[in-house]
């Protein structure tokens, strides 16, 4: 196998001649969350129609899924639904993060090249963070299953009943400060480890586990920020959910390529 030399103090290391060093992390700043925002909007304005087409079709999907639930009966799993719905953004995000790069560096925008990002690389490592996001909201949505089924048993409730429930016993009360803490340390986890890594994985030759301790060490760098831009990416979906199809459709693809830019500051390139 081939090698290449590692010079670290007065210890040459040997490492392959593929070895990619970790991506360095860099300090945010409240400007740079702005600028992250502004330059996302930029990018969808520039290319409605890539975002109104990503939107509508994650959106869609999204929408179609809690319908699912729904008429499934499983009106309890409703908001862990909606939470793994938020946590697919990153990845959903690829094409547009190609349209931002690309912009970016000064290049034409290919529609092949943006509908077919997730193959980027050869895709295998992509794909594997798709499964991970997959199997992570399984494993969110059965914790959800079984922290609910302490408190009520196993039948499910309807979604009237478990409100008056929440909002008028201490038995239900507890239910969703339970909930929401689980939920809220998973969804953390999730984020930090998915939020960078889906970009990084479209912009660089680099392994999926690699991507996602870069993408954890600049969540922890930048904690505060971070949580902020969670909460309010959280804040801004659960808005436009409210607000139907039209509202999503534009709000995910902006917030999509705002990711994109977050990312370029956050990562040494």
């Amino acid at each position: 196998m081939m090698m290449v030399a590692l010079h670290e103090g007065k210890r040459t290391l040997p490492l392959p001649a593929d070895y990619v060093p970790m991506p360095v992390a860099r300090r945010l700043s409240n400007h740079d969350l702005q600028a992250a925002l502004a330059d996302g909007w930029a990018d969808f304005r520039a290319a409605p129609v890539y975002g109104l087409v990503f939107g509508g079709a994650y959106a869609l999907l999204g929408m179609g899924g809690l319908l699912m639930f729904a008429l499934m009966g499983w009106t309890h799993l409703l908001f862990p639904a909606v939470t793994g719905f938020l946590l697919f953004g990153p990845f959903a995000a690829l094409g547009l993060y190609d349209i931002s790069r690309r912009r970016e560096l000064g290049l034409a925008v290919e529609p092949g090249q943006v509908f077919m990002a997730f193959s980027c690389h050869g895709g295998t490592q992509i794909g594997l963070l798709g499964l991970f996001l997959v199997f992570s909201t399984i494993v969110w949505l059965k914790v959800a299953t079984l922290i609910y089924a302490l408190y009520f048993g196993p039948a499910p409730m309807e979604l009237g009943n478990l409100w008056n429930a929440v909002t008028g016993t201490f038995n239900g009360l507890q239910f969703a400060i339970i909930g929401m803490v689980a939920g809220g340390v998973i969804a953390t986890v999730i984020f930090s480890l998915s939020v960078f890594a889906a970009p990084m994985l479209l912009d660089r030759d680099i392994d999926v586990v690699t991507a996602m301790m870069a993408s954890l060490n600049a969540v922890r760098l930048n904690l505060r920020l971070m949580l902020a831009w969670g909460a309010m990416v959280a804040v801004v979906v659960g808005a436009s959910i409210l607000g139907g199809l039209v509202a999503l459709a534009i709000t995910l693809p902006w917030l999509g390529h705002a990711t994109w830019h977050l990312y370029s500051r956050a990562l040494d390139r």
